[in-house]
């Protein structure tokens, strides 16, 4: 069963903004299908690295009453992180987040990694979680020529690092080019001048907020070279993919500067990206802003995936 979605490309420059005014006018066709899930796939040894695998069915079932995996070409595969500032919460409870994956038919990975332990760390956990899908394929018949890196806030930066780092020389943060990156999609997640949330937390009126600063590193005299290491901008090429970029304008842990810094940089690398500025939104967005975001990644997605033959 074939996924039909009918949608104008609203932008052929390598890069631009788009507002509200710019939705298009058709109805984006959703998939109706049964799920194969398998829960809590043990990626390694450690109780956080394990994910979700939403394998999507046909709408029938086998004379076991099992649902049956869709054969032949498969759609596109999202692997999607949390958000949370690598400090709390976990896959189940963002399960919002990749529910609108599910209704257009795409493969989605929802992942755990390494909470209160550092960026460095969760930022090898989910790159640990890519390698093990590589390896496990033939289990799961993903698209790994059709892969998506999504997150929100503390997810989307880890999409952004890899999205960059998957073509570095450094062999610790690449991955294997038989995985294949056509998007990354960045809410809320930033991607440049990475120091700065660091000292935003530690001067932050709330206890709690300074544990989270502290947690994002492990070695306080080494805060602003540990961050630059894992911050995307820093490994940015022009044979990097496109970006697509949601942000809320009342984001406090945002800025116009970060994320002009952001898009410069993409800009001064020649990757193709679209912007998806809110408002009225913060760290999180309102329910008409979530929506209308959700119908232009849909577009980045359909625009930026590979074309089967």
């Amino acid at each position: 069963m074939r996924i039909y979605l009918l949608f104008f490309l609203l932008c052929f420059s390598f890069s631009c903004q788009i507002n509200k005014e710019d939705v298009p006018t058709q109805n984006l066709i959703y998939y109706a299908s049964n799920y194969v899930t398998d829960w809590d796939v043990e990626y390694g040894l450690e109780d956080r690295q394990r994910m979700d695998i939403y394998l999507r069915g046909q709408k029938y079932v086998d004379n076991q009453n099992n649902n049956v995996r869709m054969e032949g070409v498969q759609p596109p595969t999202i692997i999607f992180g949390h958000g949370s500032a690598w400090y709390f919460s976990d896959k189940r409870k963002h399960e919002h987040n990749i529910s609108p994956f599910l209704q257009m038919g795409y493969n989605v990975v929802n992942l755990n990694y390494s909470i209160k332990k550092g960026i460095p760390k969760a930022t090898h956990d989910v790159r640990k979680a890519l390698l093990y899908l590589l390896d496990n394929n033939e289990k799961y018949n993903l698209d790994l020529d059709n892969v998506f890196l999504a997150g929100e806030s503390a997810g989307a930066h880890m999409a952004s690092f890899l999205g960059a780092a998957q073509n570095s020389s450094d062999s610790s943060i690449s991955f294997s080019d038989s995985i294949n990156v056509r998007g990354v999609i960045n809410i809320m997640g930033g991607g440049a001048d990475c120091t700065s949330i660091y000292y935003v937390l530690e001067n932050h009126p709330h206890e709690w907020w300074r544990n989270v600063g502290q947690a994002l590193v492990g070695e306080f005299s080494n805060v602003d070279s540990i961050l630059e290491a894992y911050c995307p901008v820093n490994y940015f090429d022009q044979y990097d993919p496109p970006m697509f970029i949601a942000v809320g304008e009342k984001d406090e842990f945002g800025s116009p500067e970060k994320l002009n810094l952001l898009t410069s940089e993409l800009k001064k690398h020649n990757i193709d990206f679209t912007l998806a500025s809110y408002p009225n939104s913060g760290h999180g967005f309102l329910t008409e802003d979530y929506n209308d975001m959700f119908k232009r990644i849909f577009l980045f997605i359909e625009q930026h995936k590979k074309r089967s033959s």
